[in-house]
């Protein structure tokens, strides 16, 4: 089984008009899964996209403000930055998928800048046996198979379930709480050479609350989060593609390589080129 790592920071969000505690889960990998019985979550938020089936009971999810009771077969699928949260009234067990939007590739934009009308997808609108594949990944992943194999099952299942959420643009000047509307604007213009100081004016927020909670709640900086995203795409771009290391550091959104280098090193603890090199020697 692999290893996964998790740190959460929590931030006050108004919730149905009501104040409460919401907590930032951190999580390091770019995909990770398990099953959960008798899950009760309180309300959180993350960058990771995240799929739950039902895989016996019944469970209460609740996604931006909104009560949803899945039953044996049913799913949902949690786009970036969406507060959520999970109840168990009596007995549940569920699998639960997490992974970077850069992971799949190529709905990677869909995952960043839409939202789904519905998140739910009933058992009975599923087709291709979508829940069959959720657990044949989840098998995958307990056997440490070849990450490329867990993007290929993570892509197929998208492609059939996301035609099925009537997916809209998303307008995140709605949305009330600061952490999840500065995240949102970093999701979408990390490619972009974008600072405190731009956040901050399309936003309307202090570029001195904006550093407090990246401090405070996030647990890490500004620059470094910004960083984080871009080498979570170079470091799909090294496994998928051939591309010359330079071309996707600059693919990537980084404009110097030494802050690349550094930025992946931090991340992973060896260079872009080992990385590579170590992958392909796994296969």
């Amino acid at each position: 089984m692999r290893n996964t790592s998790l740190r959460i920071g929590k931030s006050d969000y108004l919730y149905g008009g009501l104040e409460v505690k919401i907590q930032y889960q951190h999580r390091h990998q770019s995909f990770h899964t398990f099953i959960s019985s008798d899950n009760t979550y309180p309300l959180h938020l993350h960058k990771h996209v995240e799929i739950t089936i039902v895989l016996s009971g019944k469970i209460y999810i609740t996604i931006n403000q909104k009560e949803y009771l899945l039953s044996e077969g049913d799913i949902v699928v949690i786009f970036p930055n969406q507060p959520h949260s999970y109840k168990t009234t009596e007995s549940s067990r569920i699998l639960l998928v997490f992974f970077d939007a850069a992971f799949p590739g190529d709905f990677t934009g869909d995952l960043t800048k839409l939202i789904p009308n519905n998140p739910m997808v009933p058992k009975e609108d599923l087709v291709y046996n979508v829940s069959n594949m959720l657990k044949a990944l989840y098998e995958r992943y307990t056997e440490n198979c070849d990450n490329r194999l867990l993007k290929a099952y993570t892509s197929v299942i998208l492609g059939h379930v996301l035609p099925l959420l009537s997916l809209k643009k998303i307008e995140y000047t709605l949305y009330l709480d600061s952490i999840q509307r500065i995240l949102a604007y970093v999701d979408l213009h990390f490619l972009e050479p974008v600072t405190l100081d731009m956040v901050s004016r399309e936003l309307g927020i202090s570029k001195f609350l904006i550093s407090r909670i990246f401090s405070d709640q996030l647990h890490t900086s500004f620059r470094d989060y910004v960083n984080g995203r871009r080498v979570a795409l170079a470091q799909m771009l090294l496994l998928s593609t051939t591309n010359p290391v330079t071309e996707i550091a600059f693919d990537s959104g980084f404009n110097s390589l030494r802050t690349f280098y550094r930025a992946f090193n931090k991340e992973y603890g060896i260079t872009p080129n080992e990385y590579r090199r170590n992958a392909q020697e796994v296969i």
